[in-house]
């Protein structure tokens, strides 16, 4: 059974903290206590917040202390830790790499002493999990990139950079949902639609995994078009 450790964080939370790494299985069983938590209903629990190896468990001070929950929630973390993971969806994400929407291509590439072709076929080889959403609305965080291909972020961030774009920083990938500042090494982007503040839900969750696929700007100009009048469906893998 993986070890963890139950900490207070003040008067109103407690984190669960596993083995100090990026670990898929250790992140996919933080979702899963997670969700066994709320399902759980304790009384004054009021949400949990995941990241790569803790989950945050914040509750109403008033009602309750971080001790008791403590107590409350290790039989939770034991049931979760004893059964099988729960299936995974893998979205298939289309992505133009390159070009005016991929402006570091060619440097992760140098960076891996690949071409630039090649350094896509590595970064599209493998599936990445989500870890966890945060920094911006519907920002995935995922992982593992390639070693080989794991550039630091950029030292001097952009001030804009459009939504859709996926981006390197070290083991790290991700796409911004929004256009925001950032200093990711931005290899493409896609046409999809990340984020729509009128229906903020995003398609994906943390805990499933993305499969990016390349495609050319005939095919990003299609795949736009029909994403804008909702006639485009994202395609998953079961696993």
């Amino acid at each position: 059974m993986e070890k963890y450790q139950i900490t207070a964080v003040g008067d109103q939370a407690v984190v669960i903290s596993f083995a100090n790494r990026i670990d898929p299985q250790i992140n996919q069983r933080l979702h899963q206590i997670g969700r066994l938590i709320l399902q759980a209903d304790f009384p004054a629990v009021q949400t949990v917040v995941p990241a790569y190896r803790t989950l945050t468990v914040l509750f109403d001070g008033s009602r309750t202390t971080a001790n008791q929950v403590s107590v409350e929630i290790k039989p939770v973390i034991k049931q979760a830790l004893q059964v099988a993971l729960p299936p995974s969806r893998t979205w298939l994400i289309p992505v133009l790499y390159g070009g005016d929407v991929g402006p570091d291509l060619s440097t992760v590439a140098d960076f891996a002493h690949l071409s630039d072709q090649e350094a896509v076929n590595a970064y599209t080889s493998h599936d990445y999990l989500i870890y966890f959403l945060g920094f911006l609305p519907g920002f995935a965080y995922m992982a593992s990139v390639p070693d080989r291909l794991a550039m630091p972020r950029l030292e001097k961030p952009r001030l804009k950079i459009p939504a859709g774009s996926v981006g390197i920083a070290g083991h790290q990938t991700g796409f911004y949902p929004v256009e925001s500042p950032g200093g990711w090494r931005i290899i493409g982007r896609t046409p999809l639609k990340l984020y729509d503040p009128h229906n903020p839900q995003s398609f994906y969750s943390a805990g499933d995994s993305v499969r990016f696929f390349a495609i050319d700007r005939d095919q990003f100009t299609e795949i736009q078009q029909a994403d804008r009048q909702g006639t485009y469906q994202v395609r998953t893998v079961e696993k």
